[in-house]
């Protein structure tokens, strides 16, 4: 009877075996599966913030262009508003890759951003035909007028144009700054992503204070009280 016994522990031991193995590696198999699939996803991601990257620094590299200008200009806050948009007629940024659907590979890196980038798209179509209407005002203004109230009139169209122009833009540069501060933390560290979650969440610095107040009110952290948004259209994002 302990023969049969130890027999029969023999063959339940055999058994078992096989199945730990068999699980084993199947475990193994999905284990490979998935590192190889988290690769594929992470190079992906590369690619296309690397496709997304240059629109969003050529943004923060023209807005850095005319803050230096503004800088030396000596120009008051009307005449800085104006130059804004004389230098962006002059020269502004080709966006080609924030209008193609290369930034919805992005969506799910992290809510925010997607939401910085789709913002610094919409903006941006928002922003290139606000430029004809500044460009018509500004010669309006330039040409002869036959009183001064058609002057006043003029100066006045063209201070709207300006408020216009410039409100879309500031927040079309402060969507990609944003978008480029986390494309850089969640994409191009080589961090895990939790980890930079946890420490926005628990110790957000001024780049997350900013992101999370333009989310939420579509104004810029710091922005005086008295910039409000100008009648712009019912296309115009908020």
């Amino acid at each position: 009877m302990a023969a049969n016994e130890h027999f029969g522990f023999i063959a339940t031991l055999h058994d078992w075996q096989d199945l730990a193995g068999a699980i084993i590696g199947g475990l193994m198999g999905v284990t490979g599966a998935l590192i190889v699939a988290a690769r594929a996803t992470r190079r992906e991601r590369r690619i296309a913030a690397s496709t997304v990257l240059p629109d969003v620094m050529s943004l923060r590299a023209c807005n850095d262009q005319i803050s230096k200008a503004q800088k030396v200009s000596y120009l008051d806050k009307r005449g800085n508003a104006r130059l804004v948009c004389n230098m962006l007629l002059r020269a502004r940024p080709a966006i080609t890759a924030l209008h193609s659907p290369v930034i919805t590979q992005l969506y799910d890196i992290d809510a925010r951003v997607y939401s910085h980038l789709f913002h610094a798209h919409w903006l941006h179509e928002q922003f290139e035909p606000a430029l004809e209407p500044y460009r018509e005002a500004r010669n309006n203004a330039r040409a002869p007028h036959p009183t001064p109230d058609d002057v006043t009139a003029s100066e006045t169209a063209l201070d709207l144009e300006v408020a216009k122009t410039t409100w879309v833009w500031d927040r079309c540069v402060e969507h990609a700054t944003l978008a480029n501060y986390y494309l850089d933390r969640f994409v191009f560290r080589p961090w895990p992503n939790w980890l930079f979650g946890l420490r926005m969440r628990f110790f957000p610095n001024d780049l997350d204070r900013r992101s999370k107040y333009l989310l939420e009110t579509g104004s810029i952290l710091g922005e005086p009280e008295a910039v409000t948004k100008p009648e712009l259209g019912p296309d115009t994002p908020t």
